[in-house]
């Protein structure tokens, strides 16, 4: 039982929340960059198997087994077997079907997760790949065309056929506001430099990438020189060098580092910020501990509210089915 990868797309890697725990002996935490989507994907598919991530294009996949899937993430015009289909939505694959997924034409990042789940090793109680090091996923490395990753066998594997989820527009806001708290070294900045962060935008440059984006804009050096005796960076960690332009630190990121860090972005706006994509701008803004601290806690009431709403009162999509589904679709609608 397994799954062809007969064009892998563009930095297609396995990924699930990531390795968490381990950073202190040197793994870098890896792990889904839009957990929002991912944990969307894992609660219709409903299993806690890992994900296919993927970057602007998603990858096209031949199925050698009957399986189901969900797509989640950046937008995209998918088809399977040529067909369009939906978005957050559960759909059924008969063996020798192609999933087609393409380029996305909203966001950056999606998420493909499978009834019968991706069969990798867990290393250090993770499937998340990180490609620097060369551990976890599929051979610790992205996806390449002609990979044959087995799958797990799911008994219970079809009872999700045509889930679906509508999500709300404001659980992500479509504006380019980060939100960052300050920083280690936030005393190592002049005031002019804590100012000039927050009041123009900076523009996400092409060497971006799972680790971190640099940015472009105004210089904000530290007041005396950005390299500091080596610490650990969190999540987020906004650090500085000598140049002045700051560099967000994201999932693929290093478990230490030696440069001055004004800021660190909150955690809610991770999800937002891993849809934006190099040429766009991101305008930070400055936030209190405890405004951080209520604003995350909305936020994933709100998510966990609306998981929990599709799971007691499921919402079913019945487009994608097949012509040989018609009794399952009357099923589903309640005509039977």
């Amino acid at each position: 039982m397994s799954i062809k990868i007969l064009q892998p797309g563009l930095f297609s890697t396995v990924q699930d929340l990531g390795r968490i725990g381990y950073e202190h002996i040197g793994f870098s935490g890896a792990g889904a960059m839009d957990q929002f989507s991912f944990k969307v994907a894992q609660s219709l598919i409903n299993n806690d198997g890992p994900a296919i991530e993927y970057t602007l294009i998603g990858p096209t996949i031949q199925f050698n087994t009957q399986n189901t899937f969900v797509i989640t993430g950046g937008s995209i015009n998918a088809s399977l077997n040529n067909k369009t289909i939906s978005m957050n939505s559960v759909i059924l694959a008969e063996k020798g079907d192609i999933l087609k997924i393409g380029a996305i034409t909203k966001g950056v990042r999606g998420y493909l997760t499978f009834g019968h789940s991706i069969n990798v090793p867990s290393i250090a109680e993770s499937y998340a790949t990180h490609t620097r090091s060369s551990i976890g996923g599929f051979k610790g490395r992205k996806l390449l065309a002609n990979d044959v990753i087995t799958v797990k066998i799911n008994n219970d594997f079809k009872e999700n056929i045509g889930k679906t989820i509508h999500l709300q527009d404001d659980l992500l806001p479509e504006n380019n506001i980060i939100h960052i708290l300050q920083g280690p070294q936030f005393e190592a900045f002049s005031e002019e430099a804590r100012a000039k962060i927050v009041n123009h935008p900076y523009l996400i440059t092409e060497q971006s990438d799972r680790m971190g984006y640099r940015l472009e804009g105004d210089s904000v050096a530290p007041i005396n020189q950005a390299d500091i005796i080596s610490e650990p960076v969190a999540l987020g960690s906004v650090q500085v060098p000598n140049d002045g332009q700051p560099i967000i630190l994201l999932n693929d990121k290093q478990t230490i580092g030696g440069y001055t860090k004004i800021a660190t972005v909150c955690k809610f706006d991770l999800p937002k910020l891993a849809q934006m994509k190099p040429k766009d701008t991101i305008q930070f803004k400055w936030i209190s501990f405890q405004e951080a601290v209520d604003k995350n806690r909305e936020q994933m009431s709100l998510f966990n509210e609306i998981l929990k709403s599709h799971q007691k009162t499921p919402i079913f999509d019945t487009s994608s089915l097949r012509h040989t589904s018609k009794k399952l679709s009357t099923i589903l609608k309640g005509d039977l």
